[in-house]
């Protein structure tokens, strides 16, 4: 079966959204069917009517919460024609709960045991059974922590697919360090590669479309299709209801990741979604989270009320309702009557981000680096660096002026990098506004009154500001100095930092001390020798040549996928607040190939304290993802 795309646009503030209908499968169609409701099956009617499958059913309040349960679920009571009838989406999701609900067994591909192959390449045990479980779920979702060679398991399940129509969906980064793996390994199959940026352009440029699909697809780093809003997310969704629609599971769709939940374990469910629709129970990202946190409603300013995030239920100690302890002074009647607080009894709640990981087997397969590699553990060093007075009085004079909180703390954040963004005026342009005349239309008066032009002010161009960088002194710089010194004779070293004024500044460092470098940012790489040399052979391969070779990069933009193992030591000099950002790259040198006797040590430069403040806000994310991989003894007990 072939697939016909059309994309629909629609604006909304932040995002194009785009949706995906399949064209030619709708129909009118009745189907009298059992559902499981409690202990109890309710006999139902179903009406296929267009895009809806209309639900009718005796009253049965099990039976509502599970279709309330499903995706775009309406009661049609309030229509202006009211109708006494549930209704959902007619899509692979819903299709596959009811067939739960019906009795039968979805689950049956998840269930099958996974077949052992034999291979020829030097592969770990743990590579081996990913490509195992790839090659027998086919839907899947592939959670191996950064450094345990998920590359190579997903060569050798392409290679032994039955197909060599694949496509390969990363990072711009990622893609390089696969094309180099592919290289390496002499890969019979060569997927077409694109970014995630370019899976949307090619679905807009074939919007309306009648095509096939290709047979599998990888979607590497698959954090970055988390959100289901987002172009990129709905753009991979699109690409594997293809290959559902025209194979079957005889299609491979293949999520990978190395840090699949690096904000929250919400991050978890668009990922399963696009892998095998309605394998989780909630119908959205929204009923997922009120499943694994406390969610309460506040009201606003303007009388209505909205939803608010409290604790994570991750501790089966905490209070379902408040996600607070038992010991909680919220449950204490006579003191909430005495401070005039709401109370409520306690009621002792489940650990739900742990049971995400228990839901999720069948689909997801989980490898942790301590239980699969014979690697030294990851070390950790901070590197305190006491502000002088000068930079104490420049902080707090920042924070007395900034406007908001926001702009306070990244002005600070710069200012512990040793540097300051400022505007400068460079020239003037012509007004776009007013096209150069100097005057508009008033839009506030429907009289056509000419005024002058907001944007110039008649004067008919704008002024031109340029970005520019000030130095300031910071110990920050002397740290890096040293440390340079320390790894002469390894001649490697990663250096991560999280604006563009702190690269640069690594980067003039790195020349004023006789280092080459990579400069791997958003603006894309650069390196200091012969720019026809691969950088990952440079900082890899070839230290005769080149004896002292730094990789300075954006954890964002050069964090994900690359094998940096030629350093023993990761520098912070300085962190996002990105978990994601943090979990990869802290990964790209402590992976096999490493040296053993060296070990890998992350170390994290703390200067005034927003470099603190960064560091534990990510630590506590990091915390989160943990627990539903499974990393956390005892969270399942």
């Amino acid at each position: 079966m072939q697939l016909t795309i059309s994309l629909r646009v629609k604006r909304s503030k932040n995002v194009n959204i785009v949706g995906i209908f399949l064209v030619g499968a709708v129909g009118s169609m009745i189907e009298h069917v059992k559902l499981k409701a409690g202990k109890y099956r309710i006999p139902v009617t179903l009406f296929y009517e267009g895009n809806r499958i209309f639900v009718k059913f005796p009253f049965s309040r099990a039976l509502i919460a599970e279709v309330k349960a499903m995706r775009g679920n309406r009661w049609h009571g309030f229509d202006d024609k009211p109708r006494k009838i549930w209704s959902i989406e007619d899509c692979p999701r819903n299709h596959f709960q009811l067939d739960y609900l019906q009795g039968k067994n979805p689950y049956a591909h998840f269930e099958r045991s996974i077949i052992k192959h034999d291979y020829e390449r030097p592969v770990y045990e743990h590579q081996s059974d990913i490509s195992d479980f790839v090659l027998m779920r086919r839907h899947c979702v592939v959670a191996g922590e950064i450094g345990v060679g998920k590359t190579l398991s997903a060569i050798e399940a392409m290679e032994r697919s039955g197909t060599d129509d694949w496509w390969y969906v990363a990072p711009k980064s990622g893609l390089r360090a696969v094309e180099r793996e592919l290289r390496i390994w002499k890969s019979v199959i060569q997927p077409k590669m694109m970014t995630y940026e370019a899976l949307v352009k090619w679905m807009k440029e074939h919007e309306g479309l009648t095509i096939q699909a290709p047979q599998g697809v990888v979607f590497d780093e698959s954090a970055r299709v988390k959100n289901p809003t987002a172009q990129r997310s709905q753009a991979a969704m699109m690409l594997a209801n293809g290959i559902r629609q025209d194979y079957g599971y005889d299609g491979f769709i293949v999520l990978m990741s190395g840090a699949p939940a690096p904000k929250d374990p919400v991050d978890w469910w668009h990922q399963c979604e696009i892998a095998c629709p309605g394998f989780l129970q909630e119908g959205t990202q929204m009923k997922c989270r009120k499943r694994l946190a406390v969610i309460t409603n506040q009201e606003s300013e303007a009388g209505g009320v909205y939803p608010v995030q409290g604790a994570w239920l991750d501790d089966g100690k905490k209070c379902a309702v408040c996600g607070e302890p038992e010991a909680s002074v919220s449950h204490d009647e006579k003191w909430c009557e005495e401070m005039d607080e709401e109370y409520h009894e306690y009621k002792q709640s489940q650990n739900e981000v742990a049971k995400l990981k228990r839901r999720m087997e069948g689909l997801v397969i989980i490898k942790l680096k301590k239980d699969c590699l014979d690697l030294p553990d990851l070390r950790y060093r901070v590197i305190e660096l006491k502000p002088t007075q000068k930079t104490l009085n420049i902080a707090r004079t920042l924070v007395k002026t900034a406007k908001t909180v926001v702009s306070g703390l990244t002005l600070l954040r710069e200012l512990s990098d040793g540097f300051q963004y400022r505007k400068e005026q460079t020239g003037v342009e012509k007004c776009k506004i007013c096209k150069s005349s100097g005057e508009m239309i008033n839009p506030l008066n429907g009289d056509n009154e000419i005024i002058s032009c907001d944007a110039c002010g008649g004067e008919k161009q704008v002024p031109v500001y340029t970005r520019t960088t000030i130095q300031v002194d910071c110990p920050k710089a002397n740290a890096l100095v040293d440390i340079l010194d320390a790894h002469q004779d390894v001649g490697r070293l990663i250096i991560y930092a999280a604006f563009t004024g702190s690269i640069d500044r690594c980067v003039e460092i790195c020349k004023n001390t006789g280092w080459d470098y990579i400069r791997a940012d958003g603006r894309g790489w650069v390196t200091s020798v012969d720019s026809d040399i691969d950088p990952l052979d440079l900082f890899q391969d070839m230290q005769k040549e080149y004896p002292r070779v730094a990789f300075i990069g954006q954890p964002g933009a050069a964090g994900e996928s690359l094998t940096l193992t030629a350093s023993p030591t990761i520098l912070y000099y300085s962190n996002t607040f990105d978990g994601n950002h943090r979990i990869q790259s802290s990964g790209r040198g402590h992976r096999p190939g490493m040296d053993l006797v060296r070990g890998c040590t992350v170390v994290d430069l703390i200067h005034l304290p927003t470099d603190q403040l960064v560091l534990e806000n990510i630590t506590k994310k990091l915390t989160l993802q943990g627990i539903t991989m499974g990393a956390i003894a005892g969270v399942l007990e």
